[in-house]
């Protein structure tokens, strides 16, 4: 089941604690593409059919990562954006 954009947005600005639908795109947007260039395969197109199209997009931008991320790293690389 795909998700619409708007109730996407929502859950991320709630569950994120962001101020504005605006903040939540950016932040959405950011952690989708630096995740997307660390996932490989099914697992990448799995989640991309799952999230609405412009998001999806994102996180299926073909760059990608020549090493692979700790859960830290992640973090901290997503905040650094």
């Amino acid at each position: 089941m795909t998700l619409r954009w708007e109730a996407f947005l929502k859950e991320v600005q709630e569950r994120g604690e962001y101020d504005t639908p605006e903040e939540a795109e950016r932040a959405a947007r950011v952690v989708l593409a630096l995740l997307g260039a660390h996932l490989v395969g099914n697992v990448r197109s799995a989640l991309a059919a799952r999230l609405p199209e412009t998001l999806a997009l994102v996180l299926l931008n073909p760059l990608q990562a020549a090493e692979p991320l700790s859960p830290e790293r992640f973090v901290r690389a997503a905040a650094a954006w």
